[in-house]
């Protein structure tokens, strides 16, 4: 969030740490089994057989809801809304602000991919009998879904599209009433897609990422990333950031496919990076985490205007006018 970065540990232990220096603000003996996710002021943490919400200045509970099933995926915060997906294969709509269930919807196989939201009141989910399911927001109620081939990837939603890529190469495309857009080949499996209102970003397995149109899957360009994609990309404010396997995360400009530069982490990531998707001067915007526990930040060089240092002036600037004469 603002202030704070929240990372589970294999030690069963729950930590904050302050988001601009790295120091510790409060640890919980807390056993989490999926990514935590912030909204409405909390910090919502999956155990083994609950969910908890914590006050993110001290990490003590607000409320707490035991469930029959475990988490198998993170969670979803949306406009007051908790959305959690549990073993063997059941959606759960909650009230964020007190963890009151308000709708559960089975969908018939489980999920480990998070689910997104339209932004407009529906749900995408991606499950492991590969179909792309999409529910209603108020109600969990099953808006429709699609059977593809191979094993597919989290969804991504823009504007009038949803998409989701496959192990079968290709990247599909879905009309917001489930149907059929267009489709994709790519050279190898698609682990994961991105998208910003008019462009789709592929990452797949050929070490490939692809930029395509929206509307009708043209490609505006493609890139070699060097390295292997290991986790979806991510598309904000024009970049596209993409985590491989060196490790390393690369940014590229999101028009063009340039890349803008790399940056090392100090092992192999555990999950895709935390960016944040507006860039503040002066504050973190991207941490990374190993699995060896070391949390990195960075902060973006380009917004910390950075001013060229002052030199002596030597000489006065321009050239010496001729006195005018008086007549």
């Amino acid at each position: 969030d603002n202030e704070r970065v929240y990372v589970p540990l294999r030690d069963n232990s729950f930590v904050a740490l302050n988001r601009e220096t790295g120091t510790t603000v409060w640890t919980r003996p807390i056993q989490a089994v999926a990514a935590p996710t912030v909204g409405d002021g909390r910090v919502f943490v999956a155990t083994a057989g609950n969910i908890r919400a914590l006050d993110p200045a001290d990490g003590r509970d607000t409320w707490s809801i035991d469930l029959e099933g475990t988490v198998t995926a993170p969670l979803l915060w949306d406009t007051g809304w908790l959305v959690a997906i549990t073993a063997p294969g059941e959606v759960l709509g909650l009230r964020a602000s007190d963890g009151h269930v308000v709708w559960r919807r089975p969908i018939g196989a489980g999920s480990t991919h998070p689910v997104v939201s339209s932004g407009d009141g529906a749900l995408y989910l991606s499950v492991t009998d590969n179909r792309l399911v999409a529910l209603a927001l108020e109600t969990g109620e099953l808006m429709w879904e699609q059977q593809l081939a191979g094993t597919i990837s989290a969804p991504a939603a823009a504007r009038d599209r949803v998409f989701v890529g496959s192990t079968d190469n290709f990247l599909y495309a879905f009309h917001r009433n489930g149907s059929f857009a267009w489709k994709w080949r790519n050279g190898g499996d698609v682990i994961g897609v991105a998208t910003d209102d008019d462009a789709v970003y592929i990452a797949s397995l050929d070490n490939i990422l692809r930029a395509v149109n929206r509307g009708n899957g043209n490609q505006r360009w493609k890139k070699s990333t060097v390295t292997r994609p290991t986790f979806p990309p991510r598309a904000l404010g024009g970049t596209v950031v993409l985590s491989g396997i060196k490790p390393a995360v690369t940014s590229f400009i999101g028009t063009t496919g340039e890349d803008q530069g790399t940056f090392a982490a100090r092992g192999e990531l555990v999950g895709p990076p935390l960016i944040d998707p507006i860039l503040k001067p002066f504050r973190v915007m991207l941490v990374t985490i190993t699995r060896e526990g070391v949390v990195e930040a960075l902060r973006p060089v380009g917004l910390s205007f950075r001013e060229t240092a002052l030199t002596p002036l030597l000489a006065l600037p321009g050239r010496v006018l001729a006195r005018d004469r008086i007549q």
